[in-house]
């Protein structure tokens, strides 16, 4: 909280009232937390920006994460049509790409790492946690697996989540029946279990955001 609060006045308010009146074009900003990405319909303003960010931080004993820190070419008159080409934020791999029809949209997949960190936490929860009871551990893990897909169930990103939850049924399958002195599972009365506790498989939402980057 105290951070948001911080940055407000650090970042929030200097770009609103100090970066945009001196750009040639449109410039947006939008941060959550300490991640932040800015947004600039010309090369030129990008690059004053960048030039002037470090000078702003430093003035409240803060500085840029150079490893996260990138200036890219960002714009649906030319679409990458690859994550490769992406910007990374909130987990998310972001790229333009072009729907159905063939016109330009904004796609989010998650990120590659955020996807490799998930499954290595999800298995480490899953074997810390195998010894507990059914009642307990079962609720535990459907609260997981609705906040992934809460935040990552975006219409480009079913592969991705897909994943996630076979690879949690495949670890806790495989964890429940290495209990000692417990009644192990077989696949059917493996899914006949899931079924109760209503572990239902992840989801993608049909909600479709549109967003107007340069």
């Amino acid at each position: 909280m105290l951070a948001n609060i911080y940055l407000h006045y650090a970042l929030d308010r200097w770009f609103e009232k100090k970066v945009k009146p001196r750009m040639k074009g449109r410039a947006m900003f939008i941060r959550y937390a300490d991640d932040f990405v800015t947004a600039f319909q010309y090369r030129q303003d990008a690059q004053t920006f960048s030039r002037i960010l470090g000078n702003r931080l430093r003035k409240f004993n803060l500085e840029l994460a150079k490893d996260k820190t990138h200036l890219k070419r960002f714009s649906r008159f030319h679409p990458s049509g690859h994550p490769d080409k992406s910007i990374n934020f909130l987990g998310f791999e972001c790229y333009w790409g072009k729907d159905h029809q063939g016109e330009p949209r904004l796609k989010r997949v998650t990120s590659r790492k955020k996807h490799k960190t998930m499954l290595n936490e999800l298995y480490q929860w899953v074997e810390q946690n195998r010894s507990k009871r059914l009642n307990i551990i079962m609720p535990m893990l459907k609260r997981k697996l609705v906040g992934i897909q809460n935040h990552f169930g975006l219409p480009d990103n079913s592969k991705s989540i897909s994943r996630i939850y076979n690879f949690v049924l495949h670890t806790l399958y495989k964890w429940l029946n290495r209990r000692p002195q417990r009644q192990s599972f077989n696949w059917h009365g493996f899914k006949d279990m899931l079924g109760y506790f209503q572990i239902k498989p992840l989801r993608v939402s049909k909600r479709l955001i549109t967003v107007d980057w340069y």
